[in-house]
């Protein structure tokens, strides 16, 4: 079936396939217990599509967020795939028939588990993908994927292992067996805006190991384990781009048909006889917020050799003075990792510089440029109570809200939520001293308040001063913080510190941190004109909207179920 260097699998039990001295392990590593199905990505793309890098964008957004459950294969066929002058052909022997199938809507576009969308074709445009991802990660898969490897350095022979195991009946008599050999890190052309030759292309198909259609697998009763094994000869390139060992990647999918993929798995192999010094890349990520004041800093690291990094120290200048850090992590070998490298508490100035150099990995000196941080202190606030009023998408299953002292510790939470209609909510924040705060808007997904009503935000202290407000939540969120001092405000408390009444823009706020059954509200003003009235039956805070002309004082009643208190509150 495949050229020369394929052996048709054998269906094992239990045992251990040795090749050029070096082996698999043995132990089972396939559940037997149903499991939700994981999500393949086939990505059409090529080196003439000036939008391709946005689709490569969006496919690793949905990969950070799903982690192990998504994989991505970079199919580089059709128009845009074509070579010219000196650029690379990085098209494969496979990838017309499998554009052939999934059907050709534009490009950058995709295929999901190829399974038709509403086109009644398997591709679509990049803007579908997170949120049908979002959905095929709900179904339950028939058939359990496990797959390893081990490759020789020397001779480029791996061996390749895949477990399943069927957890519930199905109406085939047999399916088909994928092994898809990709590979990360090639640099070359690509067109788009601030591209050319130094792109990264990822996840790039090199190979179908099993062939077009991948290998006949007779389905097996339900919780039955059974084990495939091959041999495969890694190439030393394809046309004439070169495979690196160091960045390739196997992707297994059971399909029902040439369609239809039932489950999905991947793995890099182990490379033996291989030895390499310690190497690292070593770059800064974007701080969450322009006005920052956080302990840890992002950045991300890649290990360039043979050997998991399993310790990393720092030096630590912050606006000229020189401290260290130390982090514990496991970074498997040639694969990447996003780190928070942890900083002791600081002088926050007006503008900050932050220079963190990487010193030692796995204890060894390491000679690698340094990375540089400049930000703007936290946003000064005379208020020590926070007006939230924000607004989730259709999504508000992914939507939070947080705020954080300085060390990180969470003191107040909301969301996510059920359904899939926007939420609103009206939250009073009171921060327990003065210092420095962060206030945190996520969306699990990293796809911003998107999807259908776009998500909103703004926060406001006490005396109606504008923190900061956002009408179209983007990526991940957003991330405020405020160095906030004792509050300067007509806070007046009642019932014996129960019940709060704050002085709010066009109203008043009724803090209720007892949750006392408040059963109703009346405001008056000082010639006793009731300006509102309203029964309410909660146990929650309370906002009164009251439309008044200049500072005013109003006289506010609270009806609950021990009585009734009085409060003044003097009206900006």
């Amino acid at each position: 079936m495949k050229k020369g260097n394929f052996v048709f699998p054998k269906i094992l039990f239990g045992l251990v396939l040795a090749a050029g001295g070096f082996s698999l392990a043995s132990a089972q590593s396939v559940s037997t217990q149903v499991q939700k199905k994981n999500v393949l990505l086939e990505e059409y793309t090529g080196v003439g599509c000036g939008n391709c890098p946005d689709g490569a964008r969006v496919a690793a957004t949905i990969k950070e967020a799903a982690g192990d459950r998504f994989y991505v294969v970079a199919i580089h066929e059709g128009a845009y795939a074509e070579p010219w002058g000196d650029i690379p052909d990085y098209r494969t022997d496979w990838g017309a028939a499998l554009l052939a199938q999934a059907g050709d809507i534009g490009y950058p576009q995709g295929s999901l588990n190829r399974l038709p969308y509403e086109s009644g074709l398997m591709n679509s445009n990049r803007g579908t993908w997170t949120k049908r991802v979002k959905a095929l990660l709900q179904e339950d898969a028939p058939v359990n994927l496990h797959l390893d490897a081990a490759l020789d350095a020397t001779t480029r022979e791996m061996c390749i292992r895949v477990e399943l195991c069927y957890t519930q009946a199905v109406e085939e008599d047999f399916h088909l067996l994928n092994i898809a050999l990709v590979q990360n890190h090639i640099l070359g052309y690509q067109n788009g805006a601030n591209m050319g030759y130094d792109y990264s292309h990822e996840h790039m198909l090199r190979d179908l190991i099993t062939g077009q259609w991948g290998d006949t697998v007779q389905v097996s009763a339900a919780g039955e384990v059974r084990t495939l094994e091959y041999t495969y000869i890694v190439p030393d390139s394809v046309g004439s781009v070169p495979v690196d060992v160091r960045n390739i990647e196997l992707v297994a999918f059971m399909t029902r048909t040439t369609a239809d993929v039932l489950n999905v798995t991947g793995a890099k192999p182990r490379i033996d006889n291989l030895d390499e010094p310690v190497a690292v890349s070593f770059s800064a990520e974007e701080l969450p917020s322009a006005r920052y004041a956080g302990n840890v800093f992002p950045a991300a690291v890649r290990n360039l050799c043979n050997d998991t990094l399993r310790s990393l120290s720092f030096s630590v200048d912050v606006n000229g003075e020189v401290r260290s850090s130390r982090m514990e992590v496991a970074i498997p070998p040639y694969q990447d990792a996003n780190l928070e490298i942890p900083v002791e508490a600081y002088p926050v100035l007006g503008n900050n510089t932050v220079v963190v150099a990487l010193e030692t990995v796995n204890g060894e000196s390491v000679s690698v440029p340094s990375i540089e941080y400049s930000f703007t202190g936290p946003m000064p606030v005379s208020s020590l109570t926070l007006y939230v009023d924000w607004k989730t998408d259709n999504c508000p299953d992914e939507a939070s809200f947080k705020v954080k002292d300085r060390n990180g510790n969470v003191f107040f939470s909301k969301g996510p939520f059920e359904g899939d209609a926007p939420v609103e909510c009206s939250d009073t924040v009171i921060l327990p001293a003065e210092g420095i705060y962060e206030l945190e808007f996520s969306d699990q997904w990293l796809d911003g308040w998107q999807e259908g009503s776009k998500g909103t935000l703004k926060v406001k202290t006490s005396d109606g001063k504008l923190v900061g407000q956002n009408y179209s939540v983007q990526g991940a969120g957003e991330t405020l913080f405020v160095s906030a001092t004792d509050e300067v405000g007509n806070e007046v408390p009642a019932v014996e510190a129960a019940l709060r009444v704050l002085p709010a823009e066009d109203g008043v706020r009724i803090l209720n941190p007892a949750a006392l059954a408040v059963e109703r509200v009346q405001v008056y003003d000082l010639r006793s004109v009731c300006l509102y009235d309203k029964a309410v039956d909660t146990f929650d805070d309370l906002f009164v909207p009251l439309a008044v002309q200049g500072t005013q004082v109003v006289v506010v009643r609270c009806f609950w179920e021990n009585g009734v208190e009085t409060a003044k509150v003097l009206l900006p």
